[in-house]
């Protein structure tokens, strides 16, 4: 936990939704959907997810990370798969 986190903690603001551990939280679903679907073939988009600056990153991402699994399964799975971190987005409004 970071000492901003534990800040706002101490003075009893909820840090669940602040918008770094939102952040943190599409990044987490977004890693561990190209980690479970694709090989180790995409290493830069890895990266590029983990070093994304703010959510409107992570969105534009979203369809690097549609293609990476559509190159290792079917692209209907790979719909599927982008439902959730699409829907986790949406809830924020970044577009």
């Amino acid at each position: 936990m970071r000492l901003r986190n534990s800040f706002w903690a101490f003075i009893g603001r909820d840090v669940s939704k602040t918008p770094e551990v939102v952040i943190e939280t599409i990044r987490n679903a977004m890693l561990l959907a190209l980690d479970r679907n694709c090989d180790a073939d995409h290493f830069e988009l890895h990266l590029r997810i983990n070093f994304a600056s703010d959510i409107s990153a992570l969105w534009y991402l979203r369809i690097d990370l549609m293609q990476a699994i559509c190159s290792c399964r079917e692209e209907s799975f790979a719909r599927r798969v982008l439902v959730d971190v699409t829907t986790m987005l949406d809830r924020k409004s970044v577009v």
